[in-house]
């Protein structure tokens, strides 16, 4: 019989290795709108920042994987839709599931990706510098406060842009420059 504890630690195991994974695409995602957008005066300094995040969720992941073998877990399936992450995995030769609401896997992605950026995972965010005056957002009496509306995109598949590019550009002109 499969302890209670051992259930905990997979299903923990599971969780992070789905949170890492969808963090470090939308990571590398970011990265390269960024790199590519030519909006931003300085891209690099953020370019290197966030894949300074991507090298702490590669790291990470390795981690998780490495636990996976010594705990004989395979992910075989992870899939998603509007309402949750939800992944197929084998454990010890059983087939088992995992399930994750979407709003409680993006709260917990956001607060990783800022821990992972080293950025404060305590809320508000900006408590500690308010807006100006001038700058605060006028209080609609009609209404009472609303939740932001965050728009629905597939957090795996990564964007064409993603598929034509490697992410590295640093990497690649110095094995060229040789």
């Amino acid at each position: 019989m499969i302890s209670s504890a051992t259930t905990q630690n997979e299903l923990s195991l599971v969780k992070s290795y789905l949170l890492l994974t969808f963090i470090q695409k939308v990571f590398e995602r970011d990265s390269l709108i960024l790199e590519e957008s030519g909006v931003l005066k300085t891209p690099g300094l953020y370019v290197e920042m966030i894949n300074a995040g991507v090298d702490r969720t590669g790291i990470l992941l390795s981690e998780v994987k490495h636990e996976f073998n010594k705990c004989h877990i395979r992910v075989v399936d992870v899939q998603q839709n509007l309402s949750g992450v939800y992944a197929t995995y084998i454990s010890n030769g059983n087939k088992e599931q995992f399930s994750m609401a979407m709003p409680v896997f993006r709260k917990e992605m956001y607060e990783r990706m800022r821990a992972y950026l080293g950025l404060s995972t305590s809320m508000p965010h900006t408590a500690a510098f308010p807006l100006p005056e001038k700058h605060r957002p006028v209080p609609d009496s009609r209404s009472a406060t609303k939740p932001l509306r965050c728009a629905e995109r597939n957090l795996v598949t990564p964007s064409p842009a993603y598929k034509r590019k490697s992410l590295r550009p640093a990497a690649s002109a110095t094995s060229g420059s040789a």
